[in-house]
């Protein structure tokens, strides 16, 4: 589902402040909340940062800073701006910029005030040219911004933007205290400091993550008091999804993450678990590191590209409830065109462009210790192995593999993301542009870049949509990426838990989730 213009441009009324959020498939209950208790959920993956703009998990680290910080607005499971820190905006007739007038009386969790300079600080942070933060490459066409008075600020773009709101509305936009931030600089990072629903009170590295209730949230429950309704959160890093599993059962664990799609059907029989509804899908996919041999070789790309069996890949580990589609976006996305023709199973020419590419020895494939993506490597290396080429799988803990592909030190590695996106720039962007903050596979393409550039650039839609499918035709073309599947997502709650919303671009907000005794 895609978010249109009209919504962006609307002025949005504090009457919606509390609209568009409801909790996302875990039964709603009439019973009143119950206030109180501590709520456990586990992970896949641990945030490199608390710092928002820092982080490197893009789908899953902001379950963690929805925790910790607020934005001007939120995206709702509808594409609906919800305001939040923003009670009301309004775009100039030119729409190169945007004022908003800001929640009075909001306090960071140091007792410093909310106001149009902390917003000034946090956006012209993240837009700051130069700025090497991986956010920073959401918000590409946003200037800057300034003061009008303390309850007012308006934020300029650098251009006319279908993206630049949408930017605002991700942790891109996260607020933080700029006090904590002068005071503590790089052990900010470890030391958060937001107006959001839970404050930070440790971290224990590989472990978890401890935020305790925020007292002074400026958000009213049901009940005409302060939300949140937990007294806090713990957040526990487990990539296996059997322990995951095994935690939730205990009860010791409430609601995990993603879970694989063989333990759908267990998760159903069990009489204290429940499947969460997920508005998303993963797509997996290949990323080649085109800056050095052997994969600056387009001929070995496409070899490996026609050498996979993308159906029977899928069936393996989705048991046929995934889907392959040629590119990254799925017919969930308003970016994706049924006409565009994937790289099909022609193990022949495989063969054939791999012996014109003059590859010899073998290949090395770099994954995270996670579920599925060892048996995904796995199957690559037997699917391979028929064409003649040798896969050697190496798997690493996530900072390591991080390190790895974004040293560009990788032949190739294994990526997940979750699709789609709230806006469709944020992909293109930050993954397939040759100035992403995580172009994986090093590409310096000027007509790649010009076709990102130009979907961004535009207000309508048709428009972006027409360039958008041209960027994927090239991505196609020179075999940059290999894309392989979509997998359904589902998390598990157990059954006390009530509440739970999500953003549009699936993100827990926990701010509202309470647990029934």
């Amino acid at each position: 589902m895609a978010i249109s213009r009209r919504n962006a441009l609307r002025v949005a009324t504090a009457t919606a402040a509390l609209g568009g959020l409801a909790p996302s498939g875990v039964g709603a209950q009439e019973a009143r909340p119950q206030r109180g208790g501590v709520l456990t959920v586990a992970m896949d993956l641990e945030p490199n940062s608390l710092d928002p703009i820092m982080g490197n998990a893009v789908n899953s680290d902001p379950n963690v800073f929805n925790q910790l910080y607020d934005k001007l607005y939120v995206l709702d499971r509808n594409g609906e701006f919800v305001p939040r820190l923003a009670e009301s905006w309004e775009f100039a007739p030119d729409n190169l910029s945007v004022t908003f007038r800001l929640r009075r009386g909001v306090e960071f969790h140091d007792g410093t005030a909310f106001d149009a300079a902390a917003v000034k600080f946090n956006i012209d942070r993240v837009a700051a040219p130069g700025s090497r933060a991986p956010a920073s490459s959401f918000a590409t066409d946003i200037a800057g911004a300034d003061v009008i008075d303390a309850g007012t600020v308006r934020v300029r773009f650098r251009q006319v933007s279908g993206a630049a709101m949408t930017a605002l509305a991700i942790q891109s936009g996260m607020i933080v205290s700029p006090t904590a931030l002068r005071e503590r600089g790089d052990a900010f990072a470890r030391n958060p400091v937001g107006t959001g629903p839970f404050r930070f009170r440790e971290w224990r590295g590989g472990d978890r993550i401890v935020v305790e209730r925020n007292p002074r949230y400026w958000r009213q429950g049901s009940d005409g008091m302060p939300l949140p309704y937990l007294d806090g959160v713990i957040t526990r890093f487990i990539n296996n999804t059997t322990v995951k599993l095994v935690e939730a059962r205990a009860g010791s664990v409430q609601l995990t993450d993603a879970i694989q799609v063989k333990d759908f059907d267990q998760v159903e029989r069990e009489q204290n678990l429940a499947l969460v509804d997920h508005p998303q899908g993963v797509h997996i996919y290949l990323t080649f590191n085109s800056s050095r041999p052997p994969f600056n070789n387009l001929h070995l790309r496409r070899a490996i590209s026609y050498a996979i069996n993308r159906n029977a890949l899928e069936r393996v580990i989705t048991r046929g409830q995934g889907l392959v589609t040629a590119t990254y976006w799925s017919p969930a996305s308003w970016v994706h065109d049924p006409s565009l023709e994937g790289y099909a199973y022609r193990p022949d020419l495989a063969r054939e462009l791999a012996t014109r590419a003059g590859h010899r020895g073998p290949l090395t494939l770099s994954v995270i210790q996670r579920d599925p993506d060892t048996q995904v490597a796995q199957i690559l290396q037997a699917q391979l192995r028929q064409v003649g080429l040798e896969l050697r799988v190496e798997v690493l803990e996530r900072q390591a593999w991080l390190s790895k592909i974004l040293g560009r030190q990788h032949d190739m590695g294994l990526l997940r993301g979750q699709v789609p996106r709230p806006d469709p720039d944020i992909t293109f962007t930050q993954n397939f542009s040759p100035r992403g903050s995580a172009n994986y596979s090093a590409i310096e393409d000027d007509a790649l870049q010009a076709a990102v550039d130009a979907g961004r650039a535009s207000l309508d839609r048709a428009v972006r949509r027409t360039h958008y499918i041209e960027a994927q035709r090239i991505l196609l073309d020179k075999a940059y990426y290999g894309f392989l599947f979509t997998m359904p997502i589902r998390d598990v709650r157990r059954r006390n838990v009530h509440g739970l919303a999500r953003e549009f671009g699936s993100q827990w907000l926990l701010d509202e989730v309470w647990l029934a005794r």
